[in-house]
């Protein structure tokens, strides 16, 4: 049974409007939507947990149609930004609130052992006010435990955090899903809670999802230019296709011949543009080209070059701008410095054609 089904759900809101959303999500899954500002992600949650009422279309949680269910009836645990503790209430009450909403006449969920499962028992009586980030965040997941959710929605809960915070969190949160083994559908526009947490990703942008699939396979073959945008893909060329031959196109960008994967709509003479990862790129120096299996070998130059920490991005100038990302220790091998002559080599699986 799937945790979460959605069939064509859509709504307006002012000038805004959902489009026919069609979602499953397996029991035991996190996906992850992923989009610009704007795009309908709240949205999306919202109306997932009661606070909007679709125009048209079905909701399921488990076998349950929530459809025209109220909030308090759909079982969900909704984490936001700032978590949504009360202030007014120390730790333990805002627990007690979510287990005594779902308390039947015999039974429910003990705040003493939430507080300990979450290794909070030390601010049962702690203002929500005085705790860190990491402190809130579990409050907060032991507050939407407590309601026994069918579903977790997490609404960009570490958008307004330092790096720090957000990799720690992260980390707390993904162990926590896992091993409860609780469906979640996390939304977001930081690519890095992707790759941390999902096991599938949907791509979402102006109430629409262009996108849905396994993170690495939507990472590796965005549909359309927009979704590759979204992914932050640095490297999207136009050009046109000169060939195809079995599985591979020759893709002419800037009068360069890039050998690519196929797509299923690639023709002879058809304009398209082709992604490429940054991290897909690999830089040797001209005179020492190592034996290698990559059908693209591009003569360029360093440009700029930009460390971020354990990464270094570079920009080069091979008749069109390109841009690649190497650990920082073999940008320093390499003795990479604007001016630099090298040879970029990109496997031709890792250039993948955009035919929208």
């Amino acid at each position: 049974m799937n945790a979460l089904t959605l069939a064509d759900v859509s709504l307006k809101l002012g000038t805004f409007t959902l489009g026919e959303i069609s979602l499953v999500l397996p029991a035991h899954e996190i996906l992850v939507v992923v989009g610009p500002n704007g795009a309908g992600k709240s949205v999306l949650l919202e109306t997932i947990a009661g606070f909007h009422r679709s125009a048209r279309g079905r909701i399921l949680i488990g076998d349950r149609d929530v459809t025209g269910l109220p909030p308090e009836r759909r079982r969900v645990g909704f984490l936001v930004q700032n978590f949504g503790l009360f202030p007014h209430l120390n730790i333990a009450q805002n627990i007690a609130v979510a287990a005594e909403a779902n308390r039947s006449a015999d039974e429910g969920p003990d705040v003493s052992a939430l507080l300990a499962r979450f290794g909070i028992a030390h601010l049962a009586d702690a203002s929500p006010l005085v705790l860190s980030p990491g402190e809130k965040q579990r409050a907060a997941l032991a507050r939407a435990e407590a309601s026994h959710p069918d579903l977790f929605l997490l609404d960009e809960p570490f958008a307004a955090l330092d790096v720090q915070a957000r990799d720690d969190l992260r980390l707390e949160l993904s162990r926590f899903l896992r091993e409860t083994r609780a469906p979640a559908l996390f939304v977001t526009h930081d690519r890095a809670d992707v790759a941390a947490l999902g096991d599938r990703v949907a791509i979402m942008c102006d109430g629409k999802i262009l996108q849905c699939g396994a993170a690495s396979e939507v990472f590796r073959r965005p549909v359309s230019r927009a979704v590759a945008g979204i992914l932050g893909i640095e490297n999207i060329l136009a050009g046109d296709i000169e060939g195809a031959e079995q599985h591979r196109v020759r893709v002419i960008v800037a009068g360069h011949a890039l050998e690519a994967e196929a797509g299923d709509r690639a023709q002879a003479g058809t304009g398209v543009h082709v992604a490429i990862r940054a991290e897909a790129i690999r830089l040797a120096p001209r005179d020492r080209v190592p034996v290698i299996a990559a059908e693209n070998r591009l003569a360029a130059n360093v440009v700029t070059l930009q460390c971020l920490g354990a990464l270094t991005k570079v920009t080069l100038e091979c008749g069109f701008r390109l841009v690649a990302c190497l650990m920082t220790r073999d940008a320093d091998e390499l003795r990479l410095a604007p001016g630099a002559p090298v040879v970029a080599l990109i496997p031709a699986t890792d250039v993948h054609v955009l035919v929208l």
